[in-house]
């Protein structure tokens, strides 16, 4: 089993600036931060470490299609929506740092505190994917997607969106009266363009998302 070695996490964390108050609230102990350089595909992403060098992060626990695969593209927004580039982002690892192709394994949180390969999962995006030893999540992931396949959503849907037309909204997820009450109930966040369900809430700050957790 290859062992991150110390400098490699020391590399992996982002001096803060003196006026940021910290991680926010959802994001594990012992995080460290990253800066998003690119989004790669759904499951996918590129981080700027430390020292500044790029670092491929592969989610764990979160398998989106491939590229040309039916809901590649939408996993890829999602992904794009919820880790915007340039922002800081949260990473956690698990037992086994690396995989096969040196690239990391993380869990990640974005810059509000949204569990990213869990939403993923959870919305339809994703499905739950156990590579061991790593496996810390992988009950409430398992949770998560059975919740997506009964409600049918995406990948679970039945039907394939390849991002070459835009299929009509049709609101998979139940609708609230604010986003609180959606949060709340674990629904949301909501991409503009994207999600049907954008359309149901106020966007406040016009950032693209409603709903974010």
């Amino acid at each position: 089993m290859r062992i991150l070695s110390l400098t490699a996490v020391v590399l992996l964390a982002v001096p803060a600036p003196a006026y940021a108050a910290g991680p926010p609230a959802g994001v594990p102990k012992g995080a460290m931060s990253v800066r998003v350089a690119k989004i790669v595909n759904g499951d996918t992403i590129d981080v700027t470490t430390g020292d500044g060098k790029k670092t491929r992060v592969v989610f764990l626990e979160s398998d989106a299609p491939a590229l040309g695969q039916c809901w590649a593209k939408a996993a890829t927004q999602r992904t794009a929506a919820l880790l915007p580039v340039g922002r800081l982002a949260y990473v956690v690892a698990d037992k086994k740092p690396t995989d096969g192709s040196g690239r990391r394994l993380f869990y990640v949180w974005n810059a509000k505190g949204v569990h990213v390969n869990r939403n993923l999962v959870r919305y339809g995006y994703a499905k739950a994917l156990l590579v061991k030893p790593n496996d810390r999540y992988i009950t409430v992931m398992r949770s998560e997607e059975a919740v997506a396949k009964r409600q049918k959503l995406r990948i679970w849907s039945g039907k394939c969106d390849t991002g070459t037309t835009t299929p009509a909204p049709t609101g998979d997820d139940r609708r609230f009266r604010t986003c609180g009450e959606a949060n709340a109930a674990g629904y949301g966040p909501y991409r503009k363009g994207v999600d049907p369900e954008y359309a149901w809430y106020q966007d406040r700050d016009g950032d693209g998302l409603v709903c974010e957790r």
